[in-house]
């Protein structure tokens, strides 16, 4: 394990989201106020010392040919969200492609990461039940309606904007007639996601969601967020419920990992990332309800001081990142590792 590598000769490909927008925090009188860049994988947050001097190159609107000269040097990219910075990976793509460098998350396959090919893709894999999602426009609900019969998807529904996370705005539809009732004006001439909603409540009556980090090879198991209901959050987490989690995250390792790390290694090579974090619910024999899988989730974030359960697997994951970021031949885009030539001028 190389986890007291540094990584400041490395390139970090940032963005611009497509609108423009990033969120300005406040931090007091007379402070500036820090810049939140949503969509993106997160880790300079926890690991930034490891990247003290390495060079950044920014993308972003508006799209069109680029005159840009790089030093040849491995390719880390920052961006994870697809819907929210598709200019700026568009852009980051060309530049890994011109210089035939290893990178980390390529531009490439975070394109093909958003919902609906993210369920395509990961269609008839042994042992994962991934729900139909479609991406659609609609000037309102009726209209949406209409969409969704055409395309046979079942009810309950869940919608979301396209690019939100965390549960923001999620809803729940019962029936077309529902959906005929609701009111959020941000369907209305705005792309949505539509995903079909399966129930996923254990024998107990308890709805259990897990998060899995998979870093290269390697499958850990975050968190287990548990609860009465079936949208979970880690503020939604039920009390009484810490010792059924801390005993999951204790025998995953011996118990379930082994049924579900084919499957998970299946996603894993059709999504072509190379950190990424999987939400979803596991049956005792390690069948997949799949929630989502993409490179946005957080996987370092310590929201409750240590000690505590999540300690372990937050050092394992930071670990596995790590040496994963100290050996680029192990990327899944690992270019022309020995190559000491400067790139590419006149990119287009």
């Amino acid at each position: 394990m190389r986890t007291d590598a540094a990584f400041g000769t490395y390139i970090l490909l940032m963005g611009i989201p497509d609108d423009g927008m990033v969120q300005a925090q406040g931090r007091g009188l007379l402070r500036r106020p820090t810049y939140v860049y949503s969509g993106t994988c997160s880790y300079l947050d926890y690991l930034g010392e490891q990247f003290a001097g390495a060079r950044e190159i920014w993308f972003g609107p508006p799209a069109g040919p680029m005159n840009l000269r790089i030093e040849a040097a491995p390719l880390v990219n920052y961006l994870a969200d697809p819907d929210i910075y598709s200019v700026a990976l568009a852009k980051a793509e060309r530049v890994v492609s011109a210089m035939g460098r290893p990178c980390l998350n390529s531009p490439e396959a975070v394109l093909r990461s958003g919902r609906e090919m993210v369920a395509a893709a990961l269609e008839g894999i042994p042992g994962v039940v991934v729900p139909r999602t479609a991406r659609l426009m609609a000037s309102g609900p009726p209209e949406l309606a209409r969409m969704i019969a055409d395309r046979g998807m079942t009810y309950p529904l869940l919608f979301r904007p396209v690019g939100a996370h965390g549960g923001k705005d999620l809803l729940r539809v019962e029936s077309p007639c529902a959906l005929q009732r609701l009111g959020a004006a941000w369907i209305c001439h705005a792309q949505v996601y539509v995903t079909e909603f399966r129930p996923f409540a254990d024998p107990d009556g308890v709805h259990r969601k897990y998060r899995l980090a998979v870093i290269g090879e390697q499958i850990i198991l975050r968190h287990v967020i548990i609860g009465d209901t079936w949208l979970l959050h880690a503020d939604s987490q039920a009390s009484g419920t810490e010792a059924d989690e801390e005993a999951r995250l204790a025998s995953f390792e011996a118990d379930l990992l082994p049924r579900v790390a084919p499957a998970v290694l299946e996603i894993a090579r059709r999504l072509g990332l190379d950190v990424f974090g999987i939400d979803c619910h596991l049956d005792e024999d390690g069948r997949m309800l799949l929630f989502e899988a993409n490179a946005c989730m957080n996987l370092l974030a310590r929201s409750v001081p240590p000690p505590n359960m999540w300690d372990a697997p937050v050092e394992a994951i930071r670990t596995a990142y790590l040496d994963l970021l100290a050996d680029p031949t192990r990327w899944r885009r690992s270019g022309s590792v020995d190559v000491d030539a400067t790139a590419r001028g006149a990119l287009a």
